[in-house]
């Protein structure tokens, strides 16, 4: 059995994710979606799965896009066993659940792997060999509209590595409609192939 890998993906349009699947605006990790298991290449799951072309998010994918994926992936953890933990300060769901206790309901998320979002490719340093210089321009590009945000890394993997808001005082202005279109349009702009 697989063990939930939590990454941080770099898709910051991700921020939105957190708050409405459930995470704890207090905590000191950074505020963006932790998905177990996050796979950024979009390469085949075991015979019978998706193909990954189902769940495959576009660069720059809308706040809508990225939330049916993630609504369809969370709704399987739900079939699985995984409770909708009751929103607490405007957070909760599955993903609060399993956060609560992994080991109990890892098992349900293996079992959904294969719905699993997955990143653009553009967005993955294993399939992008400019990642840091566009996760760099993306990062200028936010800046020069407002936002105060820095690139984060967890643990050694390079593939762990994202803009986040540098404050959780800055949280807010990063998740607002505003700030997450800046976002999308800077990712847009820094990661298509010039």
């Amino acid at each position: 059995m697989r063990k939930a890998n939590v990454k941080m993906t770099g898709l910051a349009v991700l921020l939105v994710s957190l708050a409405a699947c459930g995470g704890d605006p207090e905590a000191s990790e950074p505020q963006v979606a932790a998905i177990p298991g996050a796979s950024m290449s979009a390469s085949a799951g075991p015979a019978g799965s998706n193909s990954g072309a189902d769940r495959q998010l576009a660069l720059g994918a809308s706040k809508q896009e990225i939330d049916r994926l993630y609504d369809a992936y969370y709704a399987c953890w739900v079939q699985h066993g995984v409770p909708s933990a009751p929103a607490s300060g405007g957070n909760g769901g599955p993903l609060l659940s399993y956060k609560m206790d992994e080991k109990k309901y890892q098992p349900a998320v293996d079992a959904c792997a294969d719905k699993e979002p997955l990143s653009a490719p553009e967005l993955d340093p294993h399939q992008n060999p400019n990642f840091a210089d566009d996760l760099r321009e993306k990062l200028q590009c936010v800046r020069d509209h407002g936002l105060s945000m820095e690139i984060r890394q967890g643990g050694t993997d390079n593939a762990n590595i994202w803009v986040a808001p540098e404050t959780k005082a800055n949280l807010e202005k990063a998740n607002s409609d505003a700030g997450m279109e800046i976002q999308r349009q800077c990712e847009i702009s820094a990661f298509t192939q010039k």
